[in-house]
């Protein structure tokens, strides 16, 4: 939320743990409540009576807070009716904790997950009725985000985490929707980021935003696209999670790749072909002293599936692509480290950029099916007698391959008679 709302996902590197946005950017709030916009923050919580987004508390106005759909809805309607507004509305329904509060309608848990989405669209669906009734639906932009997805243990257990694990592609592709009278229906299908999406509300709305932070995003109005997203799942001073399994990770992702790298090393995911980020396509190189990726043998025969993979890595833009990818994002963990030093972090907290010097292990001699076989449990069958061994038996050649050939080859033509 300090991404979207200073434009910059830089904000909460300055201080060990968690702590209040450093400002390099005004807030988006702050700047539309100096242009004269009544901004207000709406929070439907099942836990009105806890504090919410302390931290933020100078980035957005006061949080007003209720568990009663019912009431969120005269609040909307009120704040909207008289001149120019800005409201952000936050439904805490979907998170997991929250989610109890709808568990008594739910027999499993994906209904209970598809029962807190539906409540939010219907959320969203009555404000949008609001201001169409008001007359005022055509002339506001309405953005609609996701903050990250769900690893529903994918990963490992970490201790039941489920979305603050290393930033894996199914936790960074994340809905949005945005509508303003200005922009054509349909899908767009470039690569975007949430520290993008501030100075896009300032630039649907005509107002010249102040984002002077020199890693600050770029509206989606702007000319050319984003080649390269970056994500993070802790801030660059918080330590590891060791008691989840967790570690502090950054990613940098274009249309067709994701590299994450942690303190146990970098990984590579191709993110359209395995939305789920299981395969580490890494598992399949090593290093040379260059930093470039060489392909290893590995220690068991392979499927011709596999073929095909391999010679388009060895014959494709892998490695350029691999190559653009990790100076980009060496070179953001480099200055988030440098932006945290400046404010006195403590340096043993930041990642090490030796991490970019090795590959991520974990997992591969089971991805590979070459990890040592278990010892058996319990007792063995008795052994039978021996037999004498069976006469090898000739391989028989399959019968598509004895046809195949055949039908590639020319027909002899026939002497006389009609052909």
């Amino acid at each position: 939320m300090a991404a979207f709302l200073h434009g910059n996902d830089f904000e909460m590197d300055g201080a060990a743990g968690l702590s209040r946005p450093v400002v390099n950017n005004a807030s988006l709030f702050n700047q539309l409540a100096a242009r004269g916009y009544e901004t207000s923050f709406l929070c439907a919580s099942a836990y009105p009576r806890l504090p919410i987004l302390h931290l933020l508390n100078a980035s957005l106005p006061e949080a007003w807070k209720t568990n009663d759909f019912a009431t969120l809805l005269q609040a909307f309607e009120q704040r909207t009716a008289t001149g120019p507004f800005a409201i952000y509305v936050w439904c805490q329904l979907p998170h997991i904790e929250a989610d109890l509060a709808l568990v008594s309608h739910a027999h499993h848990l994906d209904e209970l997950f598809e029962g807190s989405c539906a409540a939010t669209d219907t959320l969203l669906g009555a404000m949008l009725e609001i201001l169409r009734r008001a007359g005022a639906l055509e002339h506001t932009t309405t953005l609609v985000y996701g903050d990250h997805g769900d690893d529903h243990g994918t990963h490992g257990f970490k201790s039941g985490l489920l979305h603050a694990v290393e930033p894996y592609p199914a936790l960074l592709h994340t809905p949005l929707v945005i509508r303003d009278e200005h922009l054509p229906v349909g899908t767009d299908g470039r690569l975007v980021s949430t520290v993008d999406l501030a100075s896009t509300c300032l630039d649907l709305l005509g107002i010249e935003g102040d984002w002077p932070f020199p890693h600050s995003g770029r509206s989606l109005l702007a000319e050319g696209a984003r080649t390269i997203a970056f994500a993070q799942n802790l801030t660059a001073s918080q330590a590891d999670m060791d008691s989840c399994d967790v570690k502090k990770g950054f990613a940098a992702l274009d249309h067709s790749h994701a590299l994450l790298v942690s303190a146990r090393g970098l990984q590579l995911f191709n993110h359209r072909l395995d939305p789920g980020g299981h395969h580490n396509l890494l598992h399949h190189f090593d290093l040379d002293s260059g930093g470039r990726l060489v392909p290893v043998d590995l220690p068991r025969p392979q499927h011709q599936h596999f073929g095909t993979q391999r010679h388009l890595w060895r014959s494709g833009a892998l490695q350029e692509d691999v190559v653009r990818l990790c100076d980009a994002l060496k070179a953001h963990v480099a200055a988030k480290n440098a932006h945290a030093r400046e404010r006195q972090a403590d340096a043993s907290m930041l990642l090490d950029l030796a991490a970019f010097d090795r590959l991520d292990r974990t997992g591969r001699e089971a991805f590979l099916g070459c990890a040592p076989p278990r010892p058996p449990v319990g007792r063995l069958p008795p052994a039978r007698p021996s037999s004498p061994a069976a006469p090898a038996r000739a391989r028989k050649r399959p019968r598509w391959k004895k046809w195949l050939p055949r039908m590639f080859q020319p027909r002899p033509k026939r002497s006389g008679g009609r052909s």
